[in-house]
């Protein structure tokens, strides 16, 4: 057998032998998460603004490290990817404007994450989606100050 054969036969070994590996990797591998050094801080609920009735929630987290905030929003599990319009924002009082994710698309499973510089400083986080013809919000206004 020539060495070449080997290599090949050893290739095509390993390549079988690593299929199993990708073909069952879990479609929540690729989710939302803010990082490594990221602590959760609170979720506010998203609310449909005719019934009130939570569709999905908005939650902040924080990198003592790097002085940073994070958030995404999320709808429900049994509504993700039946939303639309799905978006996340922050802002703090010196920031200039806000940081958004989704207000110029059209997101279905979770908007973010988006981070802002915070040390010292309380934040607004607000998230935001239409599902069956209703509007939803929610928000948390000058939270986690410090």
């Amino acid at each position: 057998m020539s060495a070449r054969r080997a290599v090949t036969g050893a290739a095509a070994v390993l390549a079988l032998a690593m299929t199993p590996a990708l073909i069952s990797a879990p479609a929540s591998a690729a989710s939302a998460s803010c990082g490594s050094g990221y602590a959760f801080l609170d979720s506010y609920p998203i609310k449909g603004l005719n019934t009130s009735r939570t569709g999905g929630y908005v939650s902040l987290y924080y990198n003592s490290s790097t002085g940073k905030n994070c958030a995404i929003a999320k709808p429900i599990a049994s509504w993700s990817g039946l939303v639309n319009h799905l978006d996340v924002q922050l802002s703090t009082y010196s920031y200039p404007g806000f940081v958004d994710d989704g207000l110029d698309a059209n997101y279905h499973q979770w908007a973010g994450p988006i981070y802002i510089p915070a040390r010292g400083e309380c934040v607004d986080v607000g998230g935001y989606f239409d599902y069956g013809g209703e509007r939803f919000a929610g928000h948390g206004y000058q939270v986690h100050c410090g």
